[in-house]
Parts: C-alpha cells; sequence; structure tokens
C-alpha cells in the first residue's frame, strides 16, 4: 500500500520512527518535505542565542526514511488533487497514493502580505536566516528589533533577541507589538502578568492594542499613528490555513484548515489524514495550534494508518484540557504553566531543557 506523507514535522516522525521500530511494514512510504532537515521548533529561541547547534535541533530525514525503508522527496507541493489521488511538486513530477497524510503545518497570519520587508519565521527551516539577521543587525551601533505577534513564539523570539543585543558590545532595543489588549493572549491572567514583569525586568518594549498599518524595511507603523524604528522586524502573528488546503477540495473549517476525524481521517476523503497545525477536529474545533497536539497525533495517526492497512478499529482522539507550557526567556530561566501552577525560575529552564532533548533523542538515535 502506497502512504504518501507530506510534511517532515512532529507527526510524521513518529509515522516514520514506528515504520523503523515495529517489524512489518504495512506501506510502501514516501515523505516529502521542503528540505532534508527539519527543524524542532521548541529549541529554536535557545538556538537563535547559540545555546543549541543547529544540528542539535535537527532531524535527518533522509536518513530516517532510508532506516525506514522508505523515499524521501525534497520539494514543494504545489497542488493535491484528492480525486486523482496524487501530489504536484513545483518541478511538475506527481506523486501517488493510496493513502495519504498531510502534516505541512500552518502559514502566518498576514504574512504574504509583508513578506517582502520582514522576517518569516514559518516554515520553521528559515530559523538559520533569523539567527544571521539577527547577529548582523547586533553589529549595528544601536539596533533596534521590532517581533510582531505576542503569543508564545513572539513573545521567546523577543527574549531571544534581547540576549543577542546583550551579549553584543553595543547597545539596541527590542519591541514586541500586538493588536491584541494582552501579551500571551490565550493564557490565565497570572502567567499574562508574569510575562510583562519579564519583559520589564529585560528590557524589552511592549506596544499592545494597535494594529500593524504598514512594514517599511527600517519601520512599523501602526494604526494608532506610532512608528517605530525597525532595522529587523520578525512577523509572529498566529496560524492561518495553508493555502494547499483550501485549493484541494478536502472538506474544510470554516477558516480553512483540513477537517478530520477523532481518528484524524478526512471527514470528506477517507483516504487522506492529517496531524498537526494544518487540521481542525470535528468534535474539538477550539483544540490550538500548538506543537504539543501535533506531537500528541503521531501515535494516533500511526493506528489509524494501520487500521486501515492491516484491519482492527481505528483510534478515537481527545485532546487533552491542558498542557504543560515552558517558555525560554532567554536568560538562563523559564516561565512554567501547568494547569494552576505557574512561575518563572532557572529549574523551569533546566526542565524545558531536558524535556526538549529527550524529543531529540527520541528520533536522533534512530540514524546515530
Amino acid at each position: 500500500m502506497k502512504l504518501l506523507l507530506l510534511g517532515g514535522g512532529h507527526s510524521h516522525l513518529e509515522i516514520v520512527r514506528r515504520l523503523i521500530l515495529e517489524p512489518g511494514r504495512p506501506f510502501e512510504t514516501t515523505l516529502v518535505s521542503a528540505g532534508p532537515a527539519h527543524h524542532y521548533s521548541g529549541m529554536v529561541p535557545g538556538y537563535l542565542m547559540g545555546t543549541y547547534t543547529e544540528q542539535e535541533i535537527c532531524f535527518d530525514l533522509a536518513a530516517l526514511l532510508r532506516r525506514a525503508g522508505g523515499q524521501f522527496v525534497e520539494g514543494t507541493v504545489v497542488a493535491f488533487d484528492p480525486r486523482q489521488r496524487s501530489a504536484t511538486l513545483s518541478g511538475g513530477e506527481i506523486l501517488t497514493y493510496d493513502l495519504a497524510s498531510l502534516a505541512i503545518g500552518s502559514v502566518t497570519r498576514g504574512g504574504a502580505a509583508v513578506s517582502g520587508s520582514v522576517q518569516l519565521v514559518k516554515p520553521i527551516f528559515r530559523a538559520t536566516r533569523l539567527r544571521e539577521r539577527l547577529l548582523a543587525v547586533a553589529a549595528l551601533p544601536h539596533a533596534r528589533v521590532v517581533v510582531v505577534g505576542a503569543g508564545a513564539a513572539g513573545f521567546e523570539i523577543a527574549c531571544a533577541a534581547r540576549s543577542i543585543l546583550d551579549a553584543s558590545s553595543r547597545t539596541g532595543e527590542v519591541t514586541l507589538v500586538d493588536g491584541a489588549s494582552e501579551v500571551l493572549s490565550g493564557y490565565a491572567s497570572p502567567v499574562q502578568e508574569l510575562a510583562r514583569r519579564v519583559l520589564q525586568e529585560r528590557q524589552i518594549g511592549l506596544q499592545l492594542g494597535g494594529r500593524v498599518r504598514q512594514v517599511d524595511p527600517d519601520a512599523v507603523d501602526l494604526e494608532s499613528g506610532l512608528t517605530l524604528a525597525s532595522h529587523l522586524t520578525i512577523w509572529v502573528t498566529g496560524a492561518e490555513a495553508p493555502p494547499l488546503i483550501r485549493q484541494s477540495g478536502l472538506a474544510t473549517s470554516d477558516d480553512g484548515f483540513l477537517l478530520v476525524d477523532g481518528g484524524l481521517r478526512s471527514v470528506s476523503h477517507p483516504e487522506v489524514f492529517g496531524a498537526g497545525d494544518c487540521v481542525t477536529l470535528k468534535g474539538h474545533p477550539e483544540t490550538p495550534k500548538a506543537g504539543v497536539y501535533a506531537t500528541r497525533h503521531g501515535p494516533v495517526l500511526w493506528k489509524s494508518l494501520r487500521a486501515v492497512a492491516l484491519g482492527g478499529p481505528p483510534p478515537m482522539y481527545r485532546p487533552q484540557h491542558g498542557f504543560l507550557s515552558l517558555l525560554n526567556t532567554g536568560d538562563g530561566r523559564a516561565i512554567l504553566r501547568y494547569r494552576f501552577l505557574h512561575g518563572w525560575s532557572r529549574g523551569a529552564m533546566r526542565l524545558k531543557d531536558a524535556i526538549d532533548r529527550r524529543f531529540m533523542r527520541r528520533y536522533q538515535r534512530l540514524v546515530a
């Protein structure tokens, strides 16, 4: 049975791991990704600061597929046709499948409109370019960095940028901008208050409640009339559905994400599956687009695919109501949030580092 995996993120890493470790390979597997390496988003802020090397935050997709007895294809999918059971790559190559799974992530909301003037973070392989630009800006006499998007990713990147500027011998400013009325929207108010304290102590400016009107190479204009000088503007706003899914003819949520059932199976095309940020669960549409859910999707996706190939009952996934959140504040500490607990400490950062390294070892050791 031909299995086509589009995207090399968390969920598909688990599929490849199961193909390596479990006896009997029910699939002839092909994985398509824009590059042979996948960067782990949870460690990107640490990578930007130099805490981790690029090798430490990367998975070698090509090597993993070889171990799994599958094929790795480097390329970008420009069209997906569930009627013909095919995917077309930018070079014109057409791949067919019996079963397909999409784990292509999301795109950055509003990013396409300003892409010529800002540094985007998604797809996550752009982290290498972001690090290069941050180091170059840090060498300026008085660097100014603006981060647009005060969610978890934007908060961590602003803290990382502050650390990079502090490590240089020159002065600089970092400002975090969001149209929302509070930083870390979606978190409880005690965590938001703690985040404000972090930003104040780390001397990171905060501009809330004013949407971005225009971005130029050297400035960010807000609808409030305020203009922020910027040598580097980093755009880290919320998740938006990938155009590939909107254009495919697959059933989607109202906002364009692939609509799947509890087995992570398309509600309109049963031979198509999906996981991670590109999907919305029909029974739980409120589930956040966060890496922790993509990681939990992996085992469910594997069981669903095996149920089709080998028989047996499909799983029924129910997302957890809460999860451990650890945000790197760039100073050797991290904010911890778990249910009703919250804090900011070096112990939280040690915990985050241990969890992240354990996650990396889970897959890296398969090709060591």
